[in-house]
């Protein structure tokens, strides 16, 4: 039931959960994704709920929109904020599934890991889930309480280190492997996480200046032809 995969993630933030997970040598890729999705899910209501908190203080702030116009707004936002989520949820996927699968084959490949991709992607989904459901709570608190934020932070950055001990955990308990393996073995999940970060932004970047220089020209040209009219 979905109400069990949701209380398996956050009992998955406790490392003695994830040992039990690991000898039940239950999880497949589908699993995994699964829990992905709905944790994405609750991100998903909760970005909503804070576009229309935040939406409406400036909607109500600026007291000249009709109601017509504010619906038009709310659905163009919610549109755009769904779109974004979707787009998000896809790479969140494939990048995972990219790092988890190259941290499982070092451990079984370089230290003769005995567990497999299959359930570390999984084990690895639920606490990752825990703590992007825990993320967009504190980013809903923050849209209603903005002194919030440092508070939340703090909280998130603690999360964040937690997790990379769960992960290497989760890779000593899958795989059986020893405390250098499984110190290696996380860090090349790390890495290649960070290769593809960095391709992605060198890819946006590339696309943002192409998109600048595009505008230039379209502006020189536009410029150009008002000129050759005798604007």
């Amino acid at each position: 039931m979905v109400s069990d995969t949701y209380t398996k993630m956050f009992k998955a933030l406790h490392p003695k959960n994830i040992t039990e997970y690991a000898k039940a040598g239950e999880g497949t890729v589908a699993d995994g994704i699964k829990v992905y999705v709905l944790a994405w899910f609750i991100t998903l209501i909760l970005g909503i709920i804070g576009f229309f908190v935040v939406g409406g203080a400036v909607a109500g702030a600026a007291e000249i929109s009709s109601l017509t116009g504010i619906a038009l707004v709310g659905a163009l936002g919610v549109v755009a904020v769904v779109l974004v989520s979707i787009v998000t949820l896809i790479m969140g996927i494939v990048i995972n599934y990219i790092t988890q699968y190259a941290g499982a084959l070092c451990a079984t490949s370089v230290f003769k890991g005995k567990g497999k991709f299959e359930h570390q992607f999984y084990v690895a989904m639920l606490f990752t889930g825990a703590i992007i459901i825990i993320g967009s709570v504190i980013g809903l608190v923050d849209a209603f309480i903005p002194g919030f934020m440092m508070i939340g932070g703090i909280i998130m950055l603690l999360l964040g280190i937690w997790s990379i001990y769960l992960l290497y955990h989760t890779i000593r308990e899958v795989h059986k492997i020893d405390l250098v393996g499984g110190l290696i073995s996380m860090l090349v999940v790390f890495i290649v996480s960070f290769a593809i970060a960095f391709v992605i932004a060198l890819v946006l970047g590339m696309i943002g200046l192409a998109a600048l220089g595009a505008g230039a020209m379209g502006g020189a040209a536009a410029t150009g032809g008002l000129e050759n009219l005798g604007v």
